[in-house]
């Protein structure tokens, strides 16, 4: 049975979410395969620290996915009407994965808003291979081949490292879930964003920025702190311990043990 989590009106779509925890405010968005329950494995470290809001984007989660087609400035106003409904003076704001990138933008358009800034697998670019899943037709029938059918996730699942099927993150299980058309507005908002943003034309970042760097990762992440590395006045690169891709949902111990010390909690 599908979980039925609360959400709110954001004006053009709604946005769904999980509150758990107690102490200031974070908000947690996810990426491409995520949902309400993305950032679950390492609330047991930040739960007694934070009380933390998971965001859905639309059609990822409880709500569903009104009029098709939205940019990042669109994710950002919808986590900043979030953050205004609850009466939120300012934020921690964590982004995983393109969700990165929306926190990110955030912190660009927002900065007074946001206590901190933690950026776990954002993309310097979007990788040439995804062009093709972004085309009307043609993008729709591939992402069908790949996604829901299992000859298309096991293929996936040899790229792209992915949890145990118990998993609350990133796994085959929850590729399947996400409808097609959620996949295909997220992954164009992106491409709209990489094709037409330069982070070197705009003033530099002056939210404190944790950046925690894995070991083994995408070349698209290996190449954010090439390409964005100089457009903060305050980034933390932390080198996570151990050969995984995506602390978040692969290693949350190891993860929270780097980044919780930096938002100055000890022990």
């Amino acid at each position: 049975m599908k979980e039925c989590f609360p959400s709110i009106n954001a004006g053009d779509e709604r946005i769904s979410y999980q509150k758990t925890g107690s102490g200031p405010p974070m908000i947690c968005v996810h990426g491409w395969a995520g949902y309400e329950r993305t950032f679950d494995a390492i609330l047991p470290w930040f739960n007694p620290h934070f009380e933390v809001y998971q965001l859905a984007w639309p059609g990822y989660g409880s709500a569903p996915l009104r009029k098709g087609g939205y940019t990042l400035d669109d994710m950002v106003r919808w986590v900043d009407t979030f953050r205004e409904h609850f009466g939120f003076r300012k934020i921690y704001l964590m982004g995983n994965c393109i969700g990165a990138n929306v926190a990110l933008e955030y912190a660009y358009q927002h900065p007074d808003r946001l206590k901190c800034l933690i950026l776990n697998e954002p993309h310097g670019f979007m990788p040439f291979y995804f062009y093709l899943l972004i085309y009307p037709v043609i993008g729709d029938v591939l992402l069908r081949l790949l996604f829901k059918t299992s000859p298309g996730r096991a293929i996936i699942m040899r790229m792209f490292p992915l949890e145990e099927e118990e998993g609350t993150g990133y796994t085959a299980r929850r590729l399947a879930a996400v409808p097609t058309p959620s996949m295909s507005a997220f992954l164009h908002a992106m491409y709209l964003y990489t094709r037409f943003t330069n982070p070197y034309a705009r003033p530099k970042v002056k939210v404190p920025t944790i950046f925690p760097m894995p070991q083994k990762t995408f070349g698209q992440v290996a190449a954010f702190e090439r390409l964005y590395g100089r457009c903060f006045e305050d980034l933390k690169i932390l080198k996570v311990e151990g050969a995984v891709h995506n602390p978040v949902v692969e290693d949350p111990e190891t993860f929270a043990k780097a980044v919780l010390p930096q938002l100055g909690i000890k022990g």
